[in-house]
């Protein structure tokens, strides 16, 4: 019998501290009165989750938890001790997240964690971990560019996000300043903006395509005012240094100022774009 997992069950005994339910294998588990429904019977079938109790015995629970073994989840601290974090999936018992199963910094209680649920080799029990890398599934051939996904930031740098893509695949999220400020455990909808030949994948938070475009023209505006009105990106940018500071393809970039520039916004200079005056909104090349 795996812990972690849900099995289809039969009741086929009826004791003073609950009921014994058999799996299809023929192993048998008890399910406390205290976790049975409400009319619970010898002979019913029912669904049942099986997990440790705090004695380390094998026990059922018609409970659904957060999380089951082998799978995803977004997780809140409930308590942090010399051993590692417990984290609340819903159960009675904590989930336990050892220390050498962190990715590092403190977590406190009430932090939200992006874990995978694992038996351990050891001990047998459930534990969680957040070294996420050689969970993530490689078959990505259900994602496109452009489909709308949910995300999970997992882990945080000073340019990018680290998301896990439908509690499944990973992909790396840019950020620009002017966006919201996001944070580890954070779930937002995102979409697929690339998948590289080599299935490494970048997402947006707005929807591929003119609207995405059209969606940074404000913020794009107020950089260049706080900037006192010239920002150094332009033809001769890298790509890679685009898509770091504003969170788009250089293709969607010259989308977003081309735009600007018809509208009479912004003026494209050979070193970068600069906010245009009434008398030389036009004066300056297409880009």
């Amino acid at each position: 019998m795996q812990i972690g997992r849900f099995y289809h069950t039969v009741v086929k005994d009826e004791l003073p501290q609950g009921f014994y339910l058999e799996t299809e294998q023929g192993e048998r588990v008890l399910l406390p009165g205290s976790k049975a429904p409400v009319g619970l019977k010898v002979g019913d079938f029912i669904d049942a989750f099986i997990y440790l109790d705090s004695e380390d015995r094998p026990i059922a629970t018609t409970e659904t938890p957060l999380v089951e073994a082998n799978h995803f989840a977004v997780l809140e601290v409930k308590d942090v001790n010399s051993i590692g974090a417990f984290l609340d999936w819903g159960l009675d018992k904590d989930l336990l997240l050892p220390y050498k199963q962190q990715l590092g910094g403190e977590l406190r209680k009430g932090d939200k964690c992006v874990i995978y649920a694992l038996v351990d080799q050891k001990s047998g029990r459930l534990v969680a971990t957040e070294k996420l890398r050689r969970f993530f599934e490689t078959d990505i051939s259900e994602l496109r560019v452009g489909q709308k996904v949910s995300l999970a930031i997992y882990e945080m740098e000073d340019s990018f996000a680290e998301c896990l893509i439908n509690l499944r695949s990973y992909g790396r999220l840019y950020l620009h300043k002017n966006e919201e400020r996001l944070y580890i455990g954070d779930q937002i909808d995102g979409y697929i903006e690339d998948i590289r030949p080599d299935g490494k994948i970048t997402l947006s938070r707005f929807p591929v395509g003119y609207n995405t475009v059209r969606s940074h023209d404000a913020g794009l505006l107020r950089e260049l005012k706080e900037a006192g009105g010239f920002l150094p990106y332009g033809d001769k940018t890298p790509p890679e240094e685009i898509q770091e500071h504003f969170g788009l393809s250089k293709k969607a970039f010259k989308k977003l100022i081309g735009g600007l520039f018809r509208e009479g916004k912004i003026v494209i200079q050979d070193n970068g774009i600069a906010l245009a005056s009434n008398k030389n909104s036009r004066a300056k090349k297409h880009f």
